[in-house]
Order: structure tokens, then C-alpha cells, then sequence
């Protein structure tokens, strides 16, 4: 029964109503999931791309500045493409960070419980011989990174858009500085000691992006023919490659090993 109108229950409904709470929750959460999930989407397909074009530099300066004058001159897609993902960046923020907990007791259960989790091998006395073991969560793992790595994200991935902004669309204040990126200026500012915040910001990404991929995949396909083991399968393979092909490039960057493969 819906629109049940008594003296006890006012203007009762089932909790199957569409104009339940229950139900309004329930489509609220759905199109929060779908927000956030689809601008992951998006920028995990950012990311393969990005990081693919930034290890132009592998094969020499030459080869950086082709591409980098390709995606800046040739076809201007440099420009619209940070304005769209600096947006997707932060709405993917505000919809995802409702997951993480708000008040300070909660956060340091997370900390206490990715601790003991990390530690559970040592801490637990098992029989070798039993067929129940007790073993970390891979799931509450990877949860407790994905939300570390996306505060790091969230802060350097911001020092990050503002550098790029700045050097898509103007000279940086000096005079001849040409517009965009080229090899020499990437080198130069890599070499200068800003190689180590964007490790800590390659493997943090990384780590971020592979982990909410499983997730997506999980959530959306764990019950069709793609099942949680090729999920699972895709994240170690997407995490290995980016994070090789990442230090490659940061070492190519930093010039210890310029022009690598030339």
C-alpha cells in the first residue's frame, strides 16, 4: 500500500514509493556514483594518454617537441583538453571525496585499520594447517589507498594544472620564452628539484587511476562474463606499465638518461 493517511503513521509510505526517502536516497546515490564514475572514466583515459605523450621524451628532445608542437600548434588540442579536464578533475573531486570519512575520529580509524591491515600477516597467529585463514582484505586495501593517493592527487595534481596553465598560455614572464612546452624547458625544471614532487605525483596518480579502474570494472561488469579475476588481472597490468613507463620517463626528464632509447 502507498499514501497511507492515519492518526499513527501520517501520509505513510512503502519504503518502495517513489516518493519515498528511501527511494529518493537510493536515486540521489545512483547519480552521484554515476558523476563520479563517469568522470574517473574519463580522466583514466586522460591519464594513459597523457603519460603516453610525456614519454615522447625517451627518444630525444627532438621527438618531445614534435609532439608537444603537434598537440600545441598543429591541432590545438592541448588548450580545450586542460580546460575540460581541469573541470572533470574537480567535479570527480566533489563526487568522490563523499566516500572519505569527514570527521578527524573517522579518519584515524581509516589510518588504524590500513596499520593493521599492513601488519596482519605478523599479527595473527595462524595454523598453516587450516583451510580458514585469515589474511588482509584486498578490497578495504585498495579502498584506504585510493583515498590516500587521492589527496595527494587532489594537492599536487593542482600545483600541477596551475604550472600547465601558465605555460600553455603565456611566455611565464620571460622575454623569447616560447609558448608551450618544449624539451629544454622540461628538463630544466625536472633536473631543478621538482623531479621528486612529480614521482610522488606519478606513482600516487597511478595508483589512484589503476585502483579506480578495478573499482568501476567491479562495480559495473563483476556480475557479466567479466568477472572480478580479469578485474583484478587488468589493475596489476595497468599499474606495472604506467609506473615503469612513468620512471622511465621522469629519469629521461631529469636527464640521467636523455634521450634513452636515441
Amino acid at each position: 500500500m502507498t499514501g497511507i493517511d492515519t492518526e499513527l503513521y501520517p501520509k505513510a509510505e512503502t519504503r518502495h514509493s517513489k516518493k519515498s526517502s528511501a527511494f529518493k536516497n537510493a536515486k540521489k546515490a545512483l547519480r552521484d556514483e554515476r558523476i563520479s564514475g563517469l568522470t574517473g572514466a574519463f580522466l583514466a583515459m586522460f591519464i594513459w594518454g597523457h603519460l603516453l605523450a610525456e614519454s615522447s621524451i625517451i627518444f630525444g628532445k627532438e621527438t618531445y617537441n614534435m609532439v608537444a608542437n603537434f598537440m600545441e600548434h598543429t591541432i590545438p588540442m592541448a588548450q580545450p583538453v586542460l580546460f575540460v579536464v581541469t573541470i572533470a578533475f574537480f567535479v570527480h573531486f566533489i563526487w568522490a571525496s563523499r566516500k572519505i570519512p569527514g570527521k578527524l575520529r573517522d579518519r584515524k580509524r581509516m589510518l588504524e585499520l590500513g596499520e593493521k591491515l599492513q601488519q596482519s600477516s605478523k599479527g595473527w597467529q595462524q595454523d598453516p594447517k587450516s583451510d580458514i585463514k585469515l589474511r588482509s582484505h584486498f578490497e578495504t586495501s585498495l579502498w584506504i589507498t585510493q583515498v590516500r593517493t587521492g589527496m595527494i592527487v587532489l594537492a599536487a595534481g593542482s600545483f600541477h594544472l596551475v604550472l600547465v596553465t601558465w605555460n600553455l598560455f603565456s611566455d611565464m614572464g620571460y622575454v623569447g620564452q616560447a609558448i608551450g612546452y618544449t624539451a629544454d624547458l622540461t628538463v630544466s625544471r625536472m633536473s631543478s628539484g621538482l623531479w621528486i614532487l612529480y614521482s610522488v605525483l606519478m606513482v600516487s596518480v597511478v595508483a589512484h587511476m589503476a585502483i579506480g579502474v578495478y573499482r568501476l570494472l567491479v562495480k559495473w561488469l563483476a556480475d557479466t562474463w567479466f568477472v572480478r579475476n580479469y578485474a583484478k588481472a587488468f589493475f596489476y597490468l595497468l599499474f606495472t606499465f604506467y609506473i615503469v613507463l612513468g620512471t622511465i620517463t621522469i629519469l629521461s626528464a631529469t636527464g640521467v638518461w636523455e634521450g634513452l632509447l636515441t
